[in-house]
This record gives structure tokens, sequence and C-alpha cells, in this order.
């Protein structure tokens, strides 16, 4: 099996939102960062370009990816400011420190 990962960056006032469409994927796992930065929909009248996000980091099968992706589509249109990013990292290796085992293929990374 092939575990992914996924970073998005959301507008702070939409993470209960996704956190309930993740629950009804049955997502096992999130880790979830308040962050500042800017992009694409930067205040230029302001001296300081930053805005709050979240950032959102979640370990998946890839057989699941699609799913997560579509999900974060549809809860992200008609946002007003743009919605946020979404990226799809590979994962080398996956370790559960607890056990110090290896996610093996055919084995749940959560």
């Amino acid at each position: 099996m092939s575990i992914k990962r996924i970073i998005a960056i959301i507008p702070s006032d939409v993470l209960k939102t996704l956190e309930s469409r993740l629950k009804t994927l049955h997502v096992g796992g999130v880790t979830v960062s308040r962050v500042k930065g800017y992009g694409e929909y930067k205040n230029l009248y302001s001296i300081d370009w930053m805005s709050e996000h979240t950032k959102v980091e979640i370990f998946i099968e890839e057989t699941r990816v699609d799913a997560l992706i579509d999900a974060m589509l549809d809860m992200a249109r008609g946002d007003p400011d743009g919605g946020g990013i979404v990226a799809v990292l590979p994962v080398e290796r996956f370790f559960h420190l607890r056990t110090g085992t290896e996610t093996l293929t055919g084995a749940a990374p959560f």
C-alpha cells in the first residue's frame, strides 16, 4: 500500500466544516496548525501582507486520496477568499513510534 501526505492551507473559519467532512470519510487522524503567510490573496493595502490560516496535514492511503481531494474541493467552492490550497506528497516510509513498526502493504497507516 502506498501512503500519501495531504497538506492543505485553508481559511480558519472553515476548519469545523472540514472536520465534519473528514469524519464522514472516516479519516483516522489529522494534524492542525495555525499558520501565517500570504499568497494569491494578499492584502496589498496593508503594511503586513501576512494573514492567518489553518494548515491541515493528513496521512492517508493512496486509494483514498481522490475522495479526500474531492471533499476539499466541494467544501471550498464559492469561498470568496479562494478556499486555500492542497498538495499531495509521497511518503517513502511510515513508522509507528509507539511500537517501532513500519507500516507495510495491507496494513492501516493509523
